[in-house]
């Protein structure tokens, strides 16, 4: 229940982020630099947590992590 929770919240960071990018790159009338570093946060925290507990060990790859 754990993993799959952390998967789920993981995800949402990854989207949720690279949505906010998207709509400020290319819908606002000015892009602001702040608004833009709010959305690459989450989503590289996301993808750092995908990678680390997901998608490296199924791939074999090893992570200072573990």
């Amino acid at each position: 229940m754990r993993r799959l929770l952390l998967f789920v919240v993981s995800v949402a960071m990854v989207v949720g982020g690279l949505y906010w990018v998207w709509f400020e790159v290319f819908w606002a009338a000015h892009v602001r630099g702040a608004f833009v570093a709010m959305g690459v946060l989450p989503a590289t925290l996301g993808a750092y947590l995908l990678w680390i507990d997901f998608i490296a060990p199924w791939l074999g790859v090893k992570t200072g992590e573990g």
